[in-house]
Protein backbone atom coordinates (compact mmCIF):
# COMPACT_ATOMS: atom_id res chain seq x y z
CA UNK A 1 0.00 0.00 0.00
CA UNK A 2 1.20 3.42 -0.56
CA UNK A 3 0.49 6.45 1.72
CA UNK A 4 -2.57 7.86 0.70
CA UNK A 5 -3.13 12.01 0.56
CA UNK A 6 -6.72 13.06 1.26
CA UNK A 7 -8.76 13.66 -2.55
CA UNK A 8 -10.45 16.41 -3.30
CA UNK A 9 -13.08 13.72 -3.28
CA UNK A 10 -12.97 13.52 0.53
CA UNK A 11 -13.82 17.43 1.01
CA UNK A 12 -17.16 16.65 1.95
CA UNK A 13 -15.89 14.62 4.49
CA UNK A 14 -13.55 17.47 5.77
CA UNK A 15 -16.40 20.17 5.64
CA UNK A 16 -18.30 18.08 7.59
CA UNK A 17 -15.57 17.75 10.16
CA UNK A 18 -15.00 21.53 9.61
CA UNK A 19 -18.49 22.49 10.92
CA UNK A 20 -18.32 20.11 13.94
CA UNK A 21 -14.91 21.64 15.01
CA UNK A 22 -16.57 25.13 14.16
CA UNK A 23 -18.83 24.23 16.22
CA UNK A 24 -17.33 24.10 19.35
CA UNK A 25 -14.32 26.64 18.21
CA UNK A 26 -16.00 29.83 20.04
CA UNK A 27 -15.67 27.35 23.43
CA UNK A 28 -11.92 25.86 22.82
CA UNK A 29 -8.29 27.35 22.24
CA UNK A 30 -6.61 26.48 19.19
CA UNK A 31 -4.31 24.37 21.14
CA UNK A 32 -7.40 22.70 23.12
CA UNK A 33 -8.72 21.64 19.48
CA UNK A 34 -5.91 20.57 18.25
CA UNK A 35 -5.33 17.87 21.54
CA UNK A 36 -8.94 16.72 20.60
CA UNK A 37 -7.87 16.88 17.00
CA UNK A 38 -4.50 14.62 18.20
CA UNK A 39 -6.49 12.54 20.43
CA UNK A 40 -8.87 11.13 17.41
CA UNK A 41 -5.90 10.87 14.95
CA UNK A 42 -4.20 8.34 17.76
CA UNK A 43 -7.57 6.24 18.35
CA UNK A 44 -7.96 6.27 14.48
CA UNK A 45 -4.42 5.07 13.44
CA UNK A 46 -5.16 2.65 16.52
CA UNK A 47 -8.46 1.18 14.59
CA UNK A 48 -6.37 0.46 11.24
CA UNK A 49 -6.85 -2.97 10.42
CA UNK A 50 -3.05 -4.14 11.76
CA UNK A 51 -3.30 -7.27 8.64
CA UNK A 52 -3.07 -4.76 5.94
CA UNK A 53 -1.47 -1.38 7.37
CA UNK A 54 1.44 -1.09 9.60
CA UNK A 55 1.68 1.14 12.43
CA UNK A 56 4.45 2.75 10.43
CA UNK A 57 2.30 2.55 7.24
CA UNK A 58 -0.65 4.63 9.40
CA UNK A 59 2.30 7.31 10.40
CA UNK A 60 2.98 7.78 6.83
CA UNK A 61 -0.15 8.63 5.91
CA UNK A 62 -0.80 10.65 8.96
CA UNK A 63 2.79 12.77 8.09
CA UNK A 64 2.26 13.35 3.99
CA UNK A 65 -1.77 14.60 5.11
CA UNK A 66 -0.14 17.09 7.94
CA UNK A 67 2.35 18.23 5.46
CA UNK A 68 -0.05 18.61 2.84
CA UNK A 69 -2.84 20.79 5.02
CA UNK A 70 -0.07 22.84 6.33
CA UNK A 71 0.92 23.54 2.90
CA UNK A 72 -2.44 23.84 1.43
CA UNK A 73 -2.82 26.79 4.34
CA UNK A 74 0.42 28.23 3.81
CA UNK A 75 -0.27 28.72 0.62
CA UNK A 76 -3.81 30.60 1.23
CA UNK A 77 -2.67 32.88 3.50
CA UNK A 78 0.54 33.68 1.30
CA UNK A 79 -2.10 34.91 -1.39
CA UNK A 80 -4.81 36.95 1.62
CA UNK A 81 -4.40 40.26 1.86
CA UNK A 82 -3.80 42.19 5.19
CA UNK A 83 -1.75 41.03 8.25
CA UNK A 84 -3.32 38.09 10.69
Amino acid sequence: MNPKLASPEHEVAYQDLCELVNKHANELTALELLAIASNLLGKLVALQDQRTVSQAMAMEVVAQNIECGNKQVLDRLSKSKGMA
